[in-house]
C-alpha cells in the first residue's frame, strides 16, 4: 500500500480494505491521482484505465487517501477548494474503524454538467449542491439522516478556499462550512451507534455513476491542511 506524510499524519492512497469498490466499475483508487504540492494535497479524477482480478477495466482513477490514525471525539478541519468538471463527488468524511457504519459525511459536494456546483433548486439559504450525511444502524439494514442542501453565502466553493469542520462529541454532531453552523444531530437513539467509536477519516475526490468517462476531464479537489483535536 502506497502512503504520504501529510498535516502530520500517515495516509494510505486507497482504503484500508482495497484499491476499488466492488459494485464500482467506473473507478478504482489510483495511487497517482494524489500528490503533494508543497503542503497542499491534491485530489485529481483522470481517465487511466485499470484492469483488475475481477476482470473489469476501470477507466477513471480517482484521489483518495485514509488517515492511518484512529480517531474519538474531537474537532476535525479542512480548508479547500472545490474541484471543477461535470458530474464530481469531492467528499470529507469519516467512518467506523471496526464496522461500517456509522459514518458522518461532513460533506459531501456534487458538481453539475455545466462542471460548478450551483444548485437549480436554488433557495437564498443554500445555493450550493453540497450537504451532510449521517449513516447509523447496522450495516445490513442501516439508516441514514440525509441533510438538506446548507451554505455559507454567497461564496462559489470552488472559486475559494473555504474551511469545512465537524466537532463530534458524545451528545452531539455539528456540522460548520466556513465557520458557520449548518447541521447538528442531537438525537439520542442516533447518537448511540457512534458513542466511543473510533473512526476512520477519509478525503477523495471522486465521479458521480453515469458519468460519461469519453468527456470527463481531468479535476483536482486540493485540500491546504487537516487539523484534529481531542475533546
Amino acid at each position: 500500500m502506497e502512503k504520504i506524510i501529510w498535516s502530520g499524519y500517515e495516509w494510505l492512497k486507497q482504503e484500508r480494505w482495497g484499491d476499488h469498490h466492488p459494485d464500482s466499475s467506473l473507478t478504482y483508487h489510483d495511487p497517482t491521482a494524489v500528490e503533494l504540492c508543497g503542503e497542499t494535497l491534491i485530489h485529481k479524477t483522470q481517465k487511466n484505465p485499470k484492469q483488475f482480478e475481477d476482470g473489469k477495466t476501470r477507466p477513471i482513477g480517482i484521489g483518495l487517501v485514509s488517515c492511518t490514525e484512529k480517531f474519538g471525539y474531537g474537532y476535525f478541519e479542512i480548508e479547500a477548494l472545490l474541484p471543477t468538471g461535470p458530474k464530481l463527488w469531492p467528499a470529507f468524511w469519516m467512518w467506523g474503524w471496526e464496522s461500517w457504519p456509522p459514518e458522518i459525511d461532513i460533506f459531501e459536494a456534487y458538481s453539475n454538467s455545466r462542471g460548478n456546483y450551483f444548485n437549480k433548486w436554488y433557495k437564498f439559504y443554500h445555493p450550493w449542491n453540497v450537504a451532510t450525511n449521517v449513516h447509523y444502524g447496522r450495516s445490513a439494514d442501516h439508516h441514514q439522516i440525509r441533510a438538506k442542501n446548507h451554505w455559507f453565502g454567497i461564496k462559489d466553493p470552488a472559486k475559494e478556499f473555504l474551511k469545512y469542520s465537524c466537532e463530534w462529541q458524545e451528545t452531539r454532531i455539528d456540522i460548520f462550512y466556513n465557520e458557520r453552523h449548518v447541521r447538528s444531530v442531537t438525537d439520542k437513539n442516533v447518537l448511540s451507534y457512534f458513542k466511543n467509536q473510533q473512526m476512520n477519516v477519509i478525503l477523495n475526490n471522486s465521479v458521480q455513476i453515469g458519468t460519461e468517462v469519453e468527456n470527463h476531464p481531468t479535476s483536482k479537489f486540493k485540500i491546504n491542511y487537516f487539523k484534529y483535536q481531542k475533546l
